[in-house]
């Protein structure tokens, strides 16, 4: 057995970037693993599990074991369910292009639209569909996709924009939202937001699972399985892609580990219910029930980046039940339109929205001490604090 995992893991294609895992020769693993599995005795938890003592060796053939993971889900739903994928775009005519296009094409919109016709292919109960909102991109990406999307000549599939909708005041609309030059301004989480509700008010009859999700191909859609699985069951009403399990698989480039941690660190004090249940909130791969999701949207105010951790603050203090699946990621942050000179948000701000999200929902006392540091100090201050991170955060106001 071990010989043939061997064998297997050898003739994996390389894994460098998100794009890899949709490659020709990525499509022939997938068929190859597959056959290969159906002969073994091995379950799938086992064979990954294995197969992560061969560290980076191995993410293909574990990001393949994911894949069919989720397709064995899919093809086994009873009921007929709808799945709408939220899809922001702000700055992605890159990652829509085709790699013959771009130098970091990703062919990213085609790639969800044709995998969720796949999942309808072998299940008829499946049905997809993807709304892609251009968040005021000053690019035009949503006019690209309308054109992508146009190929599929498929009436449930949406580009919405959303400084159209600020302009027409849409009933849709987050309640107060600004357009860019506005001080209430959507950074990723308004164009989402706006999505969501679009989606609830085209509710298909049966069941409906809305996904909010990324415009790159970092996680893949071939994972939608995974997600959804524990809402179809009926144990939890909201699901979140973790990249920080035991059985994740996760190639992350070092710029987004160094930025991260600290924040990781600051937000599981200011809201540590959450942070015990879940770790990774800000990976954009999140199901929810449409009926929960109905629940908590009314009460999301955040319109920037850290809206993801209100969506799952707002489950636990709604009693839902909240659970977390480990995925697959694949860093996509060559072409990643929040690193260097294109980040938007710093994080001092996305800090005081935290803040403001435990003062709402009440995670800690707002006298806390962390709290009135992290509102007392300038950009300045906080970068200094990003160039030596203190070794615990109670040194900061010790």
């Amino acid at each position: 057995m071990s010989e043939n995992l061997q064998s297997l893991i050898a003739a994996a294609p390389q894994i460098q970037e998100a794009y890899d895992v949709s490659t020709p020769e990525a499509d022939q693993y997938f068929t190859r693993v597959k056959r290969w599995l159906a002969e073994t005795d091995y379950d799938i938890a086992s064979l990954d599990s294995k197969a992560a003592n061969y560290g980076n060796a191995s993410i293909a053939l574990r990001t393949i074991l994911k894949f069919i993971e989720s397709e064995r889900i899919i093809e086994a739903i009873k009921e007929p369910v709808t799945i709408t994928l939220i899809n922001p775009v702000y700055k992605e005519k890159g990652r829509m292009s085709r790699r013959s296009e771009h130098p970091h094409g990703e062919n990213s919109i085609r790639m969800k639209i044709e995998t969720l016709n796949y999942f309808n292919s072998i299940n008829p109960n499946f049905n997809g569909r993807i709304y892609v909102i251009d968040d005021e991109c000053p690019d035009q990406s949503g006019k690209m996709a309308e054109e992508i999307i146009a190929e599929y000549a498929n009436p449930e599939h949406k580009v919405y924009f959303l400084g159209q909708a600020i302009e027409d005041e849409d009933k849709d609309l987050p309640v107060g939202l600004t357009k860019k030059s506005g001080t209430n301004r959507s950074v990723k989480g308004g164009s989402v937001l706006y999505g969501m509700r679009k989606a609830l008010n085209n509710a298909p009859e049966h069941k409906h699972i809305i996904i909010d999700n990324d415009a790159d191909l970092s996680v893949h859609p071939m994972q939608i399985g995974l997600i959804i699985n524990d809402i179809l069951t009926g144990i939890a009403d909201a699901v979140a892609g973790s990249r920080r399990e035991e059985d994740s698989v996760a190639l992350i480039g070092d710029g987004r580990n160094q930025r991260g941690t600290l924040f990781i660190d600051i937000w599981k004090q200011l809201l540590p219910q959450l942070g015990l249940l879940v770790t990774d909130t800000n990976r954009a791969f999140k199901a929810f029930d449409s009926a929960a999701l109905a629940l908590i949207l009314p009460q999301i105010k955040i319109y920037t980046f850290p809206y993801q951790i209100e969506l799952l603050q707002a489950c636990i203090s709604n009693n839902l039940h909240l659970r977390k699946k480990g995925i697959a990621y694949i860093d996509s942050e060559a072409a990643s339109t929040q690193s260097g000179e294109n980040i938007t948000e710093t994080y001092l701000n996305q800090i005081h929205q935290i803040i403001d999200i435990s003062r709402r929902y009440q995670t800690i006392p707002e006298e806390h001490p962390l709290v009135q540091y992290f509102l007392s100090i300038n950009e300045e201050e906080w970068l200094d604090i990003e160039r030596n991170p203190p070794d615990s955060l109670e040194q900061l106001y010790s």
